[in-house]
């Protein structure tokens, strides 16, 4: 999976929100990346699509997240 640029990485956490009924604006996600830093933005991307992949719920990867 190749590195997004900041403008793919807030699009696609964007996207990912929808049907959530979360309302995180374009400008939250820029912020979140911004304090990540676009490495370690990817590569909590590319660990959620693995776990996704793997059937874990998105319900349980947010919330261990949010710890």
């Amino acid at each position: 999976m190749s590195p997004l640029t900041l403008q793919e990485l807030v699009a696609y956490f964007s996207h990912a929100q929808q049907g959530t009924g979360r309302t995180y604006q374009d400008i939250d996600f820029v912020r979140l990346i911004d304090e990540l830093g676009l490495e370690q933005a990817n590569a909590l991307r590319h660990e959620i699509v693995q776990q996704l992949a793997g059937g874990r719920l998105l319900q349980v990867i947010q919330a261990e997240l949010a710890a």
